[in-house]
């Protein structure tokens, strides 16, 4: 073996090496982000979980309302208080409805209460286009109508997903979740719909995990 093709497994093992180490972000949500690694379960998704932590222990969840961070770079920066709540809303809800009753929500932090945030991150959207009856009284009347059941009036093209788990008494915590790609299995692209589902895949892994544990 020649010395350029020693130069070359060296390049490759040092490589490999740093590719299997786990990898430390940024956050404008998570502060001290910890080193997550790539999860097992969901290609583009990274986690961390404190080690030892005794799930077994929470038996009831706490929420905050999840925020959303707006890319610098997004092409349309205008997410009006409706649209807001309406994400908050579908977050709370998919969760609160698939942990319920075996794992009951609540609102008051206490022993045995695991502390849930949540943000989408590196939110990037593009204004939906309306006809000239979108800007009129009437228009804007029917249109709040139809958003309650078809979502926001904007179209999503990135955004990230980040959680964070706290024990509700000490704030001390227990898992980190970041997705960078929050689409589900056939998704071809972005959208709010694929975010709902995403909402709905982690909560349903959570909830498996918490009974495993019991």
């Amino acid at each position: 073996m020649n010395k350029l093709q020693k130069r070359g497994l060296l390049v490759a093992f040092i490589l490999a090496l740093f590719l299997q180490q786990p990898i430390a972000s940024a956050s404008e949500f998570i502060d001290n982000m910890p080193q997550v690694s790539p999860d097992p379960d969901r290609p583009g998704a990274m986690i961390w979980e404190k080690p030892g932590v005794d799930r077994a222990a929470y038996t009831r969840v706490m929420m905050e309302p999840i925020t959303i961070f707006i890319s610098p770079d997004s092409e349309y920066k205008g997410l009006n208080p409706d649209e807001l709540k309406t994400l908050a809303d579908t977050f709370r809800e998919t969760v609160t409805r698939t942990l319920e009753p075996e794992i009951p929500v609540v609102n008051q932090a206490g022993p045995g209460v695991m502390y849930m945030r949540a943000a989408l991150t590196d939110v990037d959207v593009a204004k939906k286009k309306r006809g000239l009856l979108g800007y009129t009284p009437i228009g804007f009347v029917a249109g709040v109508a139809k958003e309650a059941v078809a979502g926001p009036s904007v179209t999503l093209k990135n955004a990230s997903l980040e959680i964070e788990m706290l024990d509700s008494v000490s704030g001390e915590r227990l898992g980190v979740l970041v997705d960078k790609a929050p689409k589900s299995a056939g998704d071809d692209h972005l959208s709010w719909d694929s975010i709902s589902k995403t909402f709905q895949y982690y909560a349903d892994r959570f909830k498996a995990r918490m009974q495993a544990a019991k």
